[in-house]
């Protein structure tokens, strides 16, 4: 799957501050074909951080800004979603982090 493609839905602040999104199918199969269900990647490290410290990411150069944008906001809603089990936002938002950013 090329995440690039992905068509995220457009969330307003709100949605990300109460967020209640819930596990995308797709983008759990795809996170656990890549290896970051119960991974052990750097990018699964970088998650856990951000999760329960903060944190600022380091974008990858020349992304697509609408890639980018949307990936993003839904990176930051999924990731303080009270539905998705722990898990599976660990797999999908780390996967998300793969695209996105530099380690």
């Amino acid at each position: 799957m090329d995440l690039k493609q992905f068509s995220f839905p457009k969330l307003s602040q709100f949605d990300i501050a109460f967020s209640t999104l819930k596990t995308n199918p797709d983008l759990l199969k795809e996170a656990c074909d890549r290896g970051f269900y119960n991974g052990h990647t750097l990018y699964n490290e970088l998650f856990s951080k951000l999760f329960f410290s903060g944190g600022e990411l380091n974008f990858k150069k020349d992304l697509p800004e609408d890639f980018k944008n949307l990936a993003t906001l839904y990176l930051k809603a999924f990731m303080m979603s009270f539905g998705p089990k722990h898990e599976e936002k660990e797999a999908i938002c780390a996967m998300l982090l793969s695209e996105l950013v530099e380690v």
